[in-house]
């Protein structure tokens, strides 16, 4: 586990420092995960910011990023925290079956390690710049070409078989089709995954599962940390690799917070994807077979799905 800022940044900070010594003021809290997290886990309640009193800690909105196992918290409302004061934070352990606290997507409660469950931050006292623009959504054209480069849609895999002449190979593997807008609403989204599905309740989603990966969506909108697709496209190894000829040590990042001592970016660890694949993600990974990389970078696709079901998984104006 990582975490941005890193513990005990700005606590140097003297009576005669700059004022940009120390977190800038609109910090967004990072951690980054060495293990997929149980999504109902990635919420304010498993952590605490404070100065002075523990009970009246900032509001933060966390977002989790499945592809980055990165944990993001921001203020509120474009808040800032107060300049030049010392701020806790605290990682939530949970101590029961019920309580708040970081699990792992298995259950499993964060533990203790390079980084302590409680360290301290001071900021800035300057102002911090202008807010970035955000990104434009997703368009429905992108997100058809992501499937197409990224060889989820050839004739043996996820392709609508239409052809009255008899060509197609055969039929869509798990019934998904992901060629067209249309095939994606009809076989994707809100849709179970069939190797998810246990007992009597097949062919419906459920709300409340008795655990992760129980009749799970192929594609949850809002929740790509609830959406079966992500996970089976997160199990491919070469899916992680930013060039077709880049070694998977290589990489970038839009966050803050670090990979390692050298700045590696390796994909999960393989006994994290062994779990994932005995506990829900079964069968091999998408896409099969070799990546048709096309000079793409496959993680730079990975983060466009992911980005495109936080939207909403919209699929208006859409080709034909």
């Amino acid at each position: 586990m990582a975490v941005y800022p890193a513990p005990e940044t700005g606590t140097d900070c003297g009576v005669g420092s700059p004022d940009d010594c120390g977190v800038p003021r609109d910090a967004t809290l990072q951690i980054r995960f060495d293990r997929y997290l149980l999504p109902e886990t990635a919420v304010r309640q498993s952590i605490r910011v404070y100065t002075g009193d523990p009970d009246l800690g900032v509001f933060l909105q966390p977002e989790y990023d499945l592809v980055e196992r990165v944990l993001s918290y921001r203020l509120a409302d474009g808040g800032t925290y107060l300049p030049g004061v010392l701020y806790t934070v605290e990682l939530v352990v949970p101590t029961d079956a019920d309580s708040y606290g970081f699990r792992a997507f298995d259950g499993a409660s964060l533990a203790e390690g390079p980084v302590p469950l409680k360290f301290d931050f001071r900021t800035a006292k300057a102002d911090p710049p202008p807010a970035a623009s955000s990104d434009p959504p997703v368009t429905c054209a992108a997100i058809l070409t992501a499937f197409q480069n990224g060889s989820c849609t050839g004739s043996a895999c996820h392709k609508r078989c239409d052809d009255p002449t008899g060509s197609c190979s055969q039929t869509p593997r798990m019934g998904l089709m992901l060629d067209s807008a249309d095939a994606i609403r009809e076989t994707a989204i809100g849709k179970p995954a069939h190797e998810t599905e246990i007992g009597s309740k097949t062919g419906v989603v459920l709300e409340n599962p008795v655990r992760l990966g129980v009749n799970m969506p192929i594609v949850d909108p809002f929740r790509p940390d609830n959406s079966y697709l992500m996970y089976k496209l997160l199990r491919k190894t070469d899916s992680f690799r930013t060039a077709p000829d880049a070694p998977q040590t290589v990489c970038d990042t839009r966050y803050q917070v670090g990979f390692g001592p050298d700045g590696e970016c390796p994909p999960p660890p393989a006994a994290e994807s062994q779990r994932l694949r005995e506990w829900f993600v079964r069968g091999e990974p998408m896409p099969l077979g070799d990546l048709k990389l096309d000079n793409n970078d496959p993680r730079a696709r990975l983060r466009l799905i992911q980005r495109w079901i936080r939207e909403g998984a919209r699929l208006d104006a859409c080709p034909q």
